[in-house]
């Protein structure tokens, strides 16, 4: 080929791929009434619009074939299995899933089974129903983006990162579902969203419900086993609920953090290795619940100051742990055979705040990182010196705390009778008092209504 003819067919090549326009993605859009059934090939994007419906019907699997084939529905979708034929979803790892987008109708899904979606199912401003279905290994199992209002029944979430992600004003109303495994967190909330969690089995979690803010609604009826966090609480102000649940062998059962003051009410706590914590102000109403066999049952770290009453703390080997600056409000509970009823950490000490302060630490530390948080004005700056759990029932040794000389030191308590001075490393050669336990007057007769309540 002669030099001149080379340069020919170099140039017409080159024009094929600078002019030559790039093929688009081909989307299968549907339109009016589609039925889709025993198997279906999806190879491309689906796209439901708005006035369009997509029924799968029962025993139809629908085999993804491209990772970018996601269904997107502004439509109506109707997945209808049952338990004898359910709709499987076979998929290839990373896709996307299904997203409903302002869909103009409720949507369904029943007897359905997904497993390794990046996100099976997410929701935009869009109102749909997930009924007996079952989510396996994937990214996020259900993801609201804003706005949806949801319901999630008898369904199973198994091994997933996520198993429910709830934000931007949604609404997920969570009744009788099984979730487990889950290396994140089985349901996540933030964003001022709500929804009743009530009937739930959590198990084998990292976490199994995270509440960032406030959460105006119930957490009730369930059972935690197993997770390493049961429900963690960070800056939900006075929310949520969390009632006649069961909470049994996790690392921890709840953890109340950063301005958390939820209601805990008749409740059931065996076998945690803490039952309650509360930390940096979490500062919860712990009323009418038994803690028993745990190893800690309350503990409360920097300046937390819940409410403690009508509980039944039973054979725990700590009931009550208070550090940096926690005074409890502890009335009218039953302390029985717990072998350390009350342990002050080695920051427990009014003598310091007076002296020295944290408050403007605290401050400076908030600052330091962009912390606009403007409860932190609220912190407290007056302290007294004792840990007040008067007012409470010790079961058979109840004789015995009545008639102690102030001042004793006995085992059941750990404060500056056993270790009396302390220093702190930043803080220069002085040493600081620890405060001291104070359980006179004892009630001297068991509280009528202490633990959970029958309904």
């Amino acid at each position: 080929m002669s030099n001149r003819k080379a340069i020919s067919v170099l140039a017409a090549l080159l024009a094929c791929f600078i002019f030559t326009p790039a093929t688009e993605a081909a989307i299968q859009t549907l339109t009016g009434k589609t039925v889709w059934s025993k198997t279906v090939t999806v190879a491309e994007p689906v796209v439901v619009p708005a006035g369009a419906e997509l029924l799968i019907e029962a025993g139809t699997t629908v085999r993804i074939t491209a990772p970018d084939a996601q269904i997107t529905v502004s439509g109506r979708l109707l997945v209808k299995g049952s338990a004898a034929h359910p709709v499987r979803f076979d998929s290839p790892p990373g896709w996307p899933g299904i997203t409903l987008a302002e869909s103009s109708d409720e949507s369904l899904f029943e007897q359905v089974q997904f497993a390794g979606a990046e996100t099976a199912i997410s929701s935009l401003a869009s109102h749909f129903i997930v009924r007996s279905s079952a989510f396996r290994n994937c990214g996020t199992a259900i993801k609201l983006l804003r706005e949806s209002p949801i319901q999630v029944e008898k369904s199973r979430f198994i091994d997933n990162k996520i198993g429910i992600d709830n934000e931007m004003r949604s609404e997920a109303v969570l009744k009788d579902n099984h979730f487990s495994g889950h290396t994140l967190t089985a349901v996540l909330a933030s964003h001022n969203c709500k929804g009743a969690i009530t009937g739930n089995h959590f198990e084998n979690n990292a976490q199994a419900i995270g509440l960032l803010q406030p959460y105006p609604d119930l957490v009730a009826r369930n059972t935690f086993v197993n997770n390493r966090v049961g429900i963690y609480c960070n800056q939900s102000k006075n929310t949520p609920k969390i009632q006649e649940n069961r909470f049994e062998k996790n690392d921890t059962a709840i953890v109340n953090f950063s301005f958390a003051f939820p209601a805990i009410e008749d409740n059931i706590f065996v076998n945690n290795d803490m039952a309650i914590r509360n930390d940096q102000y979490g500062s919860a109403l712990v009323r009418h619940n038994l803690f028993q066999e745990n190893k800690t049952a309350l503990y409360n770290n920097r300046k937390s100051n819940p409410v403690i009453e009508k509980n039944r703390i039973v054979k725990n080997a700590r009931a009550l742990f208070c550090d940096y600056s926690s005074y409890p409000q502890v009335r009218n509970n039953e302390f029985i055979d717990n072998p350390m009823a009350v342990e002050l950490g080695i920051y427990q000490s009014a003598d310091w705040e007076t002296r020295s302060g944290s408050k403007v630490l605290m401050q400076k530390e908030a600052e330091a990182r962009n912390s606009k948080n403007a409860m932190l004005a609220q912190v407290p700056t007056r302290f007294t010196d004792i840990v007040d759990v008067s007012g409470n029932w010790w079961g058979s040794m109840t004789a015995k705390l009545q008639t102690e000389k102030p001042g004793v030191n006995l085992p059941i308590f750990f404060d500056r009778q056993d270790k009396e001075r302390v220093v702190y490393d930043g803080f220069g050669p002085d040493s600081y008092r620890l405060d001291q336990v104070v359980f006179q007057p004892c009630l001297l007769q068991p509280v009528a209504d202490a633990g959970p309540r029958k309904k």
